[in-house]
């Protein structure tokens, strides 16, 4: 898939989410995208896989990519940000990149939303 077709599948399933919901996070929109595995997510929050980028089937370049078109989208959306905590059953944080860099596990762990969403 080229970059195009990405950014475009990125954003309509971005406004989809938030549409129905109210909220969309980098987690759902990989789900949503089937790039990411929902048993991948348990398997991390249970402590099986070191990091969630090992159960994303898209490359780690596109997922930045993935990332800063989100980022970028819900600027243009209007949608507000809200940085997520992320913990593990064992109660430990979570890390969702390979390399834990704090500016890439951000991104990961932002939502998201809008604060009309209900109210129109």
């Amino acid at each position: 898939m080229n970059d195009k077709n990405l950014e475009n599948k990125i954003k309509e399933e971005m406004e989809r989410q938030v549409d129905e919901t109210g909220s969309v996070s980098p987690v759902s929109l990989l789900i949503a995208l089937k790039y990411l595995d929902a048993m991948k997510v348990e398997e991390w929050k249970e402590g099986k896989i070191p990091n969630l980028e090992r159960g994303i089937t898209l490359g780690r370049e596109k997922v930045l990519r993935l990332l800063s078109v989100m980022s970028q989208h819900a600027k243009k959306m209007g949608y507000k940000r809200k940085v997520e905590s992320y913990v593990g059953k064992d109660g430990k944080a979570l890390n969702f990149s390979v390399t834990a860099n704090p500016v890439i596990e951000e991104h990961y762990s932002t939502l998201y939303f809008d604060k009309f969403w209900g109210k129109r």
